[in-house]
């Protein structure tokens, strides 16, 4: 229980440090995706059903912060270089500023059924995390963190009527992937830190090998 809070600070803590993360002007616009590297790493380290509160949780607040109103969405098109709203120039706002920040296409909840759908994805490596090892997890981390930026700007897109991908688009999104996947490591061990000192047991236990013996 106490380790389940813990990790329910954890990522409002990341939820408040994303807005003090910046843009890396030499990367195409990316940043360090804190948010859903937190949230896999917790993820693979509890329960199916704590993960699903830990989604419903995640996705409530950041659509609660970033769903804009459609002149807002204006203003962002306009910024990037149009004078109207068309795919462009949303393709151009989401490479400026970040392509999981819901625009006027986007759907208030849609980033809850997002971490939900990722977040079973993450729990399927779940025995392998608990076994200690974070190779694969933290190389999902990456692909999870490219996979919700990407259904979140097609779903953008579909709501727009149409599809419009600038090839920066795709240099954001693998980038902010890399850049994500570069810091999972310090996540995963500041979780197992965590589950340490709050004494969580995350590894399986007994399952070391056993010999058959002979009976005497």
């Amino acid at each position: 229980m106490i380790f389940t809070v813990l990790l329910f600070v954890v990522t409002g803590l990341a939820l408040i440090l994303q807005d003090f993360i910046p843009a890396f002007d030499w990367a195409y616009g990316s940043r360090i995706f804190l948010v859903p590297v937190v949230f896999f790493a917790c993820s693979v380290s509890v329960p199916f059903p704590v993960m699903l509160m830990l989604a419903f949780a995640t996705g409530f607040i950041w659509d609660a912060r970033n769903l804009v109103n459609p002149d807002y969405a204006e203003k962002l098109a306009t910024a990037a270089g149009g004078g109207n709203i068309h795919f462009g120039d949303i393709g151009q706002a989401a490479w400026q500023l970040e392509a999981a920040i819901p625009h006027s296409g986007a759907t208030f909840g849609f980033t809850i059924f997002l971490y939900m759908l990722l977040g079973s994805l993450m729990q399927g490596i779940r025995p392998l995390f608990r076994r200690g090892r974070w190779e694969l997890p933290v190389l999902m981390t990456g692909v999870g963190t490219f996979l919700l930026l990407l259904l979140e700007f097609l779903w953008i897109n579909f709501r727009r009527g149409g599809f419009v991908f600038p090839v920066e688009i795709w240099y954001h999104l693998l980038t902010t992937a890399l850049l994500s996947m570069f810091v999972a490591p310090l996540i995963f061990f500041l979780i197992d830190t965590l589950a340490r000192v709050s004494g969580y047991r995350i590894r399986y236990t007994g399952l070391t090998n056993r010999r058959w013996a002979p009976p005497t």
